[in-house]
């Protein structure tokens, strides 16, 4: 599968999103498609949906997905399981 995550998603970026436990609208390419998720581990996606909750009422994010951990090799598993195939070329 053709995956890729953004320059800028380099070892520090990785070691960041690990250590605050979520990257939040990530753009990255499948196949030539260009998709965008919220990445969280369950410790931080737990906190984080509590106080939106106790704030607001209620949770709601689109593409939304929980990793163990959110390090590079988790999304890019995450992404080869994904039934994505690839654009027709004309």
């Amino acid at each position: 599968m053709k995956i890729t995550l953004p320059d800028w998603y380099d070892d520090l970026f990785e070691f960041e999103c690990e250590s605050k436990g979520c990257v939040l609208n990530l753009t990255v390419t499948v196949y030539g498609q260009e998709l965008q998720f919220d990445f969280y581990d369950i410790t931080r996606f737990i906190q984080t949906a509590k106080d939106e909750v106790e704030r607001s009422g209620y949770y709601n994010t689109n593409n939304l997905v929980i990793l163990d951990k959110v390090t590079r090799e988790n999304i890019i598993s995450y992404l080869n399981s994904l039934n994505v195939k690839p654009e027709a070329q004309c």
